[in-house]
């Protein structure tokens, strides 16, 4: 038998394994049910309140420029110095 047949065949074979455990598996885990409960929306009616609409604010110096000093200077990255 070539080794071309020989791998194929243990391929097909270890598929042939895992299939089996995760048949296994699921048939184990369909023995043991879990129960989900969702809750219901509760009989009480309460009056809702308009969320108030949120403002944005900006700072008075201007804000959000970068100094001009600040070149790079090829370190960062990852720390690889």
């Amino acid at each position: 038998m070539n080794s071309r047949a020989r791998w194929t065949i243990g391929i097909l074979i270890a598929l042939v394994i895992g299939l089996g455990v995760g048949l296994a598996i699921v048939v184990g885990d369909e023995g043991d049910p879990e129960t989900v409960t969702v809750p219901t929306e509760s009989a009480e009616t309460t009056e809702s309140q308009p969320e108030p609409t949120p403002t944005a604010t900006v700072p008075e110096d201007g804000g959000g420029t970068a100094p001009e000093d600040d070149a790079p200077d090829g370190s960062g990255g990852l720390g690889f110095d």
